[in-house]
């Protein structure tokens, strides 16, 4: 017998070499020697034999034998850990939520399975990583590219453990992946093939209708809609396939803070007030006289961004007394609390082929979004006639196209079908918009004309604003262009006032001169007591030109204090800024936001009660101007402009091209937008990539505000000069729109046929039997 017969033999190879009760020394020796000490060490060897005396060719030993061993037993135990943590990877149909995918922690998941199976994990992680590697590894998560490895194969042994590749799948087709990419990563196995991704956005904006039938019944809720206009392209043309340009209508709810919900008997209560309240105008000399302290508390506003010019400069970064009291903002007038209570969510409704810009298009979109919310049966309109009071929010044409609706149903025989239960208020964001093309339209001037935006735009070149426009990128353009001129302009008037050369004279005052300067600032060259004391001079001894820009300085720091008073959520200088928005609106030309301005004071003043709770014009001011989505204190945000961001992700981010593009697949996706915006946002907070591509990084502004100011410093603008006279006064002459919106509207003549077309008694009666039933969707 030689060593390898007698090994196997002892090692359960023979029968009597088993264990048979009557003589154990089989046993013993088998047992000694694979406890021993000695069995790794002979192991070793039997891999990797030792040269004989250290020199010559190394002994083969048994290396081949011992490798196909290991790979066989290793790749059992892989087996066993795969099998063993797949119940993990199992997705379940429900997954598909908003909660689940939009909470999964991966890090937590890899701890879990490192855990489960820690020789998988171990393996993979020697594959990932050598000791090089680990050592000067700074970038990559290798828990995660592990996690990726597993996920992978589960998916491959089984299409049913798909939990990553599901988010993964959703994630990328929202960032926009092409299908023929999406195609190449299901064959490698890292995501759902194409169409599962598809069906998938369908199963999610199912139960985000879903979601948002029961949370209108149990939240309070407002809603905004707008019209979409996408262009629908064509690869190849048939007289039934043809290129064109769709307008259809989008739709948002938007969900209240439970503090802002109402009695239920709001609606009863509301309207027995404005039965009676509706018959007079509010008085003008009331909103003109009754509060003045309330041209105290703009004053220390605008002398306050006055001081945020100087202060926010290159040359005050160092200054050592920027804390000082006296520099701080003023104190809020109704600064609307935030917090994680306060914040709004949302749900799209699905896109629908109906434009709104007719009276007739925004009767059948409302019909159709009371569908897709499952409030369109005979009961549920019958409630809303007599129960509900909805806010409806919307741009200017929008709201007057649902205000014309409740004039022209005034004498209908039900509260439902007289539109009792809305109440439209435009969108704040679109009153912006107004005001910044409004001060185009006043200030834009001739390139040779001094100091005007249209020198100021060649100067910077900024393309494309010399005409107003209502699409593309042209308002935040405008609206950028717009404080950097403004700021040169007040930094040229710091510079008059305090009589230096460089504002980093002025670094080494102390903070109650520079507060002195500010006022001095605004006496002389931003309020309009200035311009009145400049245009009551000897009209030989006007400066036409530092009058012109001294009522730029007055009418850009309203603008300024309007977009800040937005962004800080302070819905009481906002309420401020009313009269002088009526004044620039009347005077300019711009009728349509006047009227809607005066129907705003007419519900604030007149028509919105006092004495229910939570009063009408506090839960407008509070919870319908502005929303916030993230509870911070600077993240307010008018609701028009979020439905003008949900439209952006409906006709581009999550737009799909091609021939796909059709309604059907617009009508399916737009309701999970918002689950799909989210799970981005998750998604790159949990791989660290939020910090990139998520905003617009502006360019520093520095060298284009100095470069103005510059120039306005060598026209002298805002210095005095006798006699002085604009250049093509025909061209470059700014009418003063607020004077004249305020000499317009004392003469009552625009309140007067204002109010004559809305003057009008409605109808009380609540006759139902008539009443036709909308089916449900």
């Amino acid at each position: 017998m030689d060593l390898p017969l007698f090994l196997d033999a002892l090692f359960w190879g023979h029968p009597d070499c088993h264990t048979t009760g009557r003589d154990a020394t089989y046993q013993y020796a088998r047992t000694s020697l694979l406890v021993s000490d000695e069995l790794p060490g002979i192991l070793e060897r039997w891999y990797r034999p030792p040269r004989t005396q250290n020199k010559g060719q190394r002994p083969a030993g048994a290396r081949h034998v011992l490798e196909e061993f290991a790979v066989r037993v290793t790749s059992s135990l892989v087996d066993k850990d795969m099998e063993h943590i797949a119940p993990h990877f199992y997705s379940d149909p429900h997954d598909l939520s908003k909660d689940h995918l939009t909470t999964f922690n991966f890090m937590a998941f890899a701890s879990t399975l490192s855990t489960e199976a820690p020789l998988l994990w171990k393996i993979i992680y020697r594959v990932v990583c050598s000791n090089t590697q680990r050592q000067r590894n700074i970038q990559k998560n290798l828990a995660m590219v592990i996690l990726c490895i597993v996920s992978q194969g589960q998916y491959c042994r089984s299409s049913r453990r798909g939990l990553i590749s599901k988010i993964w799948s959703l994630y990328l087709k929202a960032c926009g992946l092409s299908a023929r990419a999406f195609e190449a990563l299901h064959k490698l196995g890292i995501l759902m093939s194409h169409k599962w991704a598809a069906n998938a956005y369908g199963v999610l904006s199912d139960n985000a209708m879903k979601d948002v039938r029961e949370v209108i019944h149990k939240s309070p809720w407002v809603i905004t809609h707008d019209n979409v206009n996408i262009p629908m392209r064509v690869f190849s043309q048939r007289l039934h396939n043809q290129s064109h340009f769709i307008s259809g209508c989008a739709a948002t709810i938007w969900v209240l803070p439970d503090g802002a919900k109402l009695p239920h008997d709001t609606n009863r209560k509301f309207l027995e007030y404005q039965a009676e309240s509706s018959k007079s105008c509010f008085s003008y000399s009331d909103l003109l006289y009754e509060i003045p302290e309330k041209y105290t508390r703009l004053k220390e506003h605008y002398i306050h961004h006055i001081l945020r010019v100087l202060l926010d400069s290159p040359y005050f970064q160092d200054y050592n007394n920027s804390d000082a009291d006296i520099l701080q903002p003023p104190p809020p007038v109704h600064e609307l609390a935030c917090g994680p209570d306060r914040i709004v969510k949302q749900h799209i409704l699905k896109t629908q082929d109906q434009e709104e810009a007719s009276y007739d298009g925004n009767d059948k979109a409302i019909l159709e979004w009371f569908r897709q919310l499952g409030i369109s049966g005979e009961d549920e309109l019958k409630k809303t006639g007599e129960e509900r009071f909805l806010v409806w929010i919307g741009d200017q044409l929008t709201v007057e196209r649902l205000r014309g609706l409740r004039r022209y149903r005034h004498e209908d025989v039900n509260s439902y079908d007289r539109m009792d239960w809305v109440l439209p208020t435009f969108g704040w964001f679109h009153l912006v918009m107004a005001f910044a093309n409004s001060l185009h339209k006043q200030y834009l001037g001739t390139s040779a004309g001094i100091g005007g935006l249209r020198q100021a735009f060649d100067i910077l070149q900024r393309k494309g604003l010399q005409k107003p426009e209502t699409k593309g990128p042209f308002w935040a353009h405008l609206d950028e262009a717009l404080h950097h001129i403004g700021e040169a302009h007040l930094q040229a008037s710091w510079l008059a006032a305090a009589g230096v050369s460089s504002l980093s004279e002025l670094t080494s005052n102390s903070p109650t001169e520079l507060y002195n300067l500010a006022v001095k600032v605004y006496n002389d060259h931003a309020s309009r007591g200035a311009v009145t004391k400049m245009e009551n001079m000897p009209q030989s001894k006007q400066d036409h030109v530092q009058t012109q820009f001294t009522m730029w300085n007055t009418d850009i720091l309203s603008y300024i204090e309007l977009t800040d008073a937005i962004k800080v959520g302070d819905v009481g200088r906002m309420e401020d800024l009313l009269l002088t928005l009526l004044f620039r609106f009347a005077g300019g030309g711009n009728s349509k936001y006047t009227i809607e301005i005066l129907e705003l004071v007419q519900g604030l003043r007149q028509e919105w009660p006092e004495d229910i709770r939570q009063s009408r014009r506090n839960f407008v001011r509070e919870h319908c101007w502005l929303m916030n989505r993230s509870g911070k204190r600077e993240a307010w945000t008018p609701f028009d402009m979020g439905q003008e961001q949900n439209i952006c992700d409906i006709k581009v981010t999550y737009h799909s091209f091609g021939p796909g593009a059709t309604w059907e697949y617009l009508h399916k996706v737009s309701p999970a937008i918002p689950t799909l915006r989210d799970l981005q946002r998750h998604m790159e907070k949990e791989f660290g990539t939020a910090s990139r591509g998520t905003r617009h990084g502006a360019p520093t502004k520095e060298a284009d505000v100095a470069k103005l100011t510059e120039q306005y410093l060598k026209s002298g603008v805002h210095t005095y000069e006798e006699g002085r006279r604009l250049k093509s006064p025909e061209q470059n002459k700014a009418d003063d729109f607020i004077s004249r919106g305020a000499a317009d509207l004392e003469s009552h003549k625009t309140i007067e046929n204002w109010w004559s077309n809305r003057s009008y008694t409605r109808a009380t009666t609540e006759i139902w039997d008539i009443l036709e039933t909308l089916q449900v969707n």
